[in-house]
């Protein structure tokens, strides 16, 4: 009975091991998207919309994948969580695509590998409840959701017929309407790549998404606030505080450049008082902002002021700052500890 029971053991711890090895290697998932081209699309319009689509099947399977994973039912994930991690986790290739004329329009369909990479995968689940860019990438995700409805309610308009049944050409208005439209998604998609790299802390890939932003739509304010973060971690401080003083010359009360300003400066020599003023400087003007806090009891660390910086840390994680909450409880931790010496 012993032996048959050692032996049931080791079976299934045998199986356990397989089952972890098994989800933690990359997993692929085959999807399409396809698009029917219409008067005002060009062939790239349509490998876009093409491609929209195939991505967001398989970000759906992929979510569905992920949430028979032990790890996901432990952090108890909501759905736009799960969608989050999914979306981080994907790398997509095109492995084919398919032009074919269907009556009057031509159609075009997009077969895409997606390629599931689970490694670490509690590790960044905790990045991403960590961040603040989760319900930054829902609302641009949003946002491409409702142009693709405005470019589908205009595809239709254009191809309305006149009474006497002859198709009318686009209008001018209907042309302008379109290439804004498209413009406006092509912003959202870097937007979109640039959030999912920085909750993933992909940092080379987040500065190059905004970068593209910025260079499609230089008066979006927050897209250099973005960047800069990116180029922070990057310790591309120099960059970085170039990229805040551009937003501010355009913007001077734009929070969330002011507090990825002071967090650069308070690395800079020399300068963390200077850090201290940018900071109070963009709590004032958003006092419900958690993450502002966390900033500056980094900037109180750094000028040695570890109680008032634990302070900062503890309001920071009341306000639901889950990164601080951590960040008070190390401190802490290490203040206790330099009084017991």
């Amino acid at each position: 009975m012993k032996k048959s029971g050692g032996l049931l053991l080791t079976l299934v711890y045998t199986f356990l091991l397989f089952s972890a090895a098994a989800f933690a290697e990359p997993s692929v998932i085959m999807s399409e998207g396809k698009y029917v081209l219409g008067d005002l699309d060009t062939k790239k319009d349509a490998k876009v919309q093409a491609l929209i689509e195939a991505k967001r099947t398989a970000m759906e399977k992929a979510g569905t994948y992920l949430e028979s994973s032990s790890e996901v039912k432990n952090f108890q994930l909501s759905q736009d969580q799960i969608k989050t991690m999914a979306a981080g986790i994907m790398s997509v290739e095109i492995v084919k695509e398919d032009w074919k004329m269907s009556g009057e329009n031509m159609v075009l369909t997009i077969q895409i590998r997606a390629t599931i990479d689970t490694s670490n995968l509690k590790d960044r689940i905790s990045r991403m409840q960590e961040g603040d860019n989760t319900e930054g990438l829902k609302d641009v995700q949003n946002q491409l959701a409702a142009l693709q409805k405005e470019l589908a309610d205009l595809k239709k308009l254009s191809q309305q017929s006149d009474g006497r049944g002859t198709k009318k050409p686009p209008t001018q208005e209907m042309k302008d309407k379109h290439e804004s439209l498209v413009k406006e998604m092509s912003v959202l998609e870097y937007m979109e790549k640039g959030d999912i790299a920085t909750i993933n802390q992909r940092w080379e890939e987040a500065a190059e998404a905004y970068g593209q932003v910025i260079s499609r739509n230089p008066r979006l304010i927050d897209a250099y606030a973005r960047k800069a973060y990116a180029l922070y971690f990057l310790r591309k401080l120099d960059d970085a505080l170039a990229v805040t003083d551009q937003a501010l010359a355009m913007d001077s009360s734009s929070v969330r450049n002011l507090g990825v300003k002071a967090l650069i400066l308070k690395d800079q020599p020399g300068k963390v008082d200077l850090a201290l003023i940018t900071i109070n400087e963009a709590i004032k003007l958003k006092p419900d902002a958690p993450k502002l806090y966390r900033f500056r009891g980094e900037v109180f660390i750094k000028m040695g002021k570890f109680r008032i910086a634990q302070e900062d840390f503890v309001r920071a994680c009341k306000m639901g700052a889950k990164e601080s909450c951590a960040r008070a409880k190390g401190l802490a931790e290490k203040m206790k500890g330099a009084r017991n010496k």
